[in-house]
């Protein structure tokens, strides 16, 4: 781990004695701790993941199909029939459809 002095030097390496590491005679690093493990149970998911923020139409009576939306989508995500459709893979959750929605038709959602 490298260090700074508080004048901005600090062009030598140095290990920090508590980050699991001292330096031996010869000047090569050597692990003294090994990294902690965590109990996880066995019926735990193998991976978590976070869904993502898209913006839906959330009240699909209130989209007059006014097509200001899609003006101000900057991804080009949403397309107009007879009301808005978004398109999850293209967006990124932004939220500027949102703002300009006069109706309050749109709204952000975690997919």
């Amino acid at each position: 781990m490298r260090r700074r002095r508080r004048d901005g030097s600090g062009r030598g390496a140095c290990l920090d004695p508590h980050a699991g590491a001292a330096i031996t005679d010869s000047g090569t690093a050597a692990v003294i701790a090994s990294a902690p493990v965590a109990d996880v149970p066995a019926h735990a998911a193998a991976v978590v993941s976070r869904g993502r923020t898209v913006a839906i139409v959330a009240e699909p009576e209130s989209c007059i199909a006014c097509g200001t939306c899609v003006e101000t989508c900057p991804r080009g995500a949403i397309t107009v029939e007879e009301i808005a459709a978004i398109d999850p893979q293209l967006c990124n959750g932004c939220g500027m459809c949102i703002d300009d929605c006069s109706y309050g038709a749109l709204a952000l959602s975690e997919v």
